[in-house]
């Protein structure tokens, strides 16, 4: 196969492109110059020393204090502590615990007790919550199982700190401040703008719960190894769920007629798993497949490597099957920007791959619709276009600074709860239109300030595990760029679709932000361990 692709005229027109641009590269004054200015300039000294600042001014700010002073009160609660221990609960536990010792499997997942329940069942959650809310539809433990996760790991994060000698590190870190800013500004257009209260209280839980996953994993991470296990797990159920899509097209699974159009007859079929949706499937793919190539990166076993780009090509393949052009579009930039940070002699071969699969049928019948006029007819009445007219409109009418109210508009909130009659009810499928939409400017500028900082933050995560790799204190790095890369590719398919609108996909992406959060800021370099 290698022999083959290094053979053909693709191949070699590439290999010539790229060297005809290194060798324009070299020999160009202007390029020497350019290079030379920028080691030089005051901008490149301020990035990299705002990059590989430390964590000092975090744990010496007014919050870390405070949860500190909060710290220490509860490690002199020796009372509380022995009260809990002595709980029935407690004592169920501690019979499982018994009876399951002595299995390997129980060991590696649950090695810490139910702390490590709590991250297993938090890696499983679109798992948990398909069986819970599809198989067995029970509408009472559907609904509330989640909040009850939440309860039972804050529970154990208060419990984790009473009775200990040395309190455990308050797990500030820079992007807490942003999070808690866009929850407040929630909670105050809640307040503010409330046309039906019971709407909008479903409307802010909607928006604001999940988020909440940040706080609580960047304090249930205390090592490499609790980073490993949920990674690991993570990678694992993401490349299950893209072989499951992969049958799917194999059997050609049928669809409903509205998911595709007549013009587009070399299309089978679209691919959804467990999910329901193609377009949540493809963000599915799009935000664990750059962690699979990670994963290859940071292992040190062959067998492991081959393990972990089969499952990356999978994720890849099971996203190119849900046919949603906008997850085609994310997974694109988040492997662009995997390949930039960890492995940039890939930029050929994903070149090459790009063009090979522009040359699919299905994928060219797919693009080429974009351009006929029959997708701008649907575009313009009832497609995209349309409905951003018709929500810019209510907009305009119900006023820009503080929107329509949560849960009023463009999400699956209002859609369940229809309560203005003469108002039309349908999805935007655009997440930060439909934010603008239902808190005003004043809520999507809330919301962009902590998806900016969240990218910044993230750079100098990044930069920061690049420099204790090198420096031979840690190897998370690769593993870091695939988190980053992943989820940068769900901030862009959020603007074609309500990705944030489905529970787990809130829950993974700010887990997954507080694991990114953890490697950067609050990881001890001592701590790492053989996963």
């Amino acid at each position: 196969m290698a022999d083959m692709l290094s053979s053909s005229l693709l191949w070699r027109a590439l290999l010539a492109i790229v060297g005809w641009f290194s060798a324009m590269v070299h020999s160009s004054k202007v390029f020497a110059w350019l290079g030379r200015t920028w080691h030089t300039s005051r901008t490149r000294t301020w990035l990299l020393r705002r990059l590989s600042a430390s964590d000092a001014p975090t744990r010496e700010s007014r919050s870390a204090k405070r949860f500190a002073r909060l710290n220490a009160r509860l490690a002199a609660r020796h009372g509380l502590k022995d009260c809990l221990e002595d709980s029935v609960l407690c004592r169920i536990w501690r019979f499982f615990v018994r009876c399951g010792q002595n299995s390997r499997l129980f060991s590696w997942l649950f090695f810490d007790g139910l702390h490590g329940v709590i991250l297993f069942v938090l890696s499983m959650y679109v798992v948990i919550d398909y069986v819970l809310r599809d198989l067995l539809a029970v509408p009472v433990l559907s609904s509330c199982w989640d909040e009850c996760l939440m309860l039972l790991a804050l529970g154990y994060v208060v419990y984790e700190r009473l009775g200990r000698e040395t309190p455990l590190k308050t797990g500030c870190n820079p992007l807490d401040l942003p999070v808690c800013l866009f929850i407040t500004v929630c909670f105050a257009l809640m307040n503010v703008v409330t046309p039906y209260y019971s709407v909008q209280i479903s409307g802010f839980r909607a928006t604001v719960q999940y988020m909440l996953w940040f706080f609580l994993i960047t304090r249930l991470v205390h090592n490499d190894r609790d980073f490993m296990q949920v990674y690991l797990v993570l990678v694992v159920l993401a490349a299950v769920i893209a072989l499951h899509g992969i049958y799917q097209y194999i059997i050609a699974v049928p669809i409903p007629s509205s998911w595709m159009t007549h013009t587009e007859s070399s299309v089978r079929t679209r691919v959804y798993s467990i999910f329901g949706s193609p377009n949540i499937m493809g963000n599915f793919m799009t935000m664990f497949a750059p962690m699979a190539a990670g994963l290859a990166y940071y292992t040190k076993s062959r067998r492991l490597q081959v393990l972990a780009w089969l499952c990356a090509f999978c994720m890849c393949f099971g996203c190119l099957f849900t046919m949603s052009r906008g997850a085609w579009m994310a997974l694109a930039i988040a492997i662009v920007i995997f390949v930039l940070l960890v492995d940039r002699r890939l930029l050929v071969l994903l070149i090459a791959a790009g063009c090979v699969a522009c040359t699919l049928p299905f994928v060219r019948s797919r693009i080429s619709f974009l351009f006929t006029a029959d997708f701008a007819e649907a575009n313009t009445s009832g497609g995209r276009a349309g409905r951003k007219l018709v929500a810019m409109t209510l907009l305009e009418q119900r006023g820009k600074a503080t929107g329509v109210g949560l849960g009023m508009f463009g999400g699956a909130v209002a859609m369940q709860n229809q309560v203005i009659d003469h108002q039309e009810y349908f999805y935007v499928d655009n997440y930060y239109l439909k934010l603008m939409i239902e808190m005003g400017y004043t809520g999507l500028t809330a919301f962009l300030i902590t998806v900016l900082s969240f990218l910044a933050n993230g750079c100098r995560a990044l930069y920061r595990t690049a420099q204790q790799k090198r420096q031979g204190l840690s190897r998370l790095f690769p593993l870091c760029a695939g988190i980053f890369a992943g989820l940068c590719g769900v901030l862009v398919h959020c603007g074609f679709e309500n990705i944030f609108e489905e529970p787990y996909m809130m829950a993974y992406f700010w887990s997954l932000a507080g694991l990114l959060m953890w490697a950067g800021f609050l990881r001890e370099s001592t701590q790492e361990v053989r996963a």
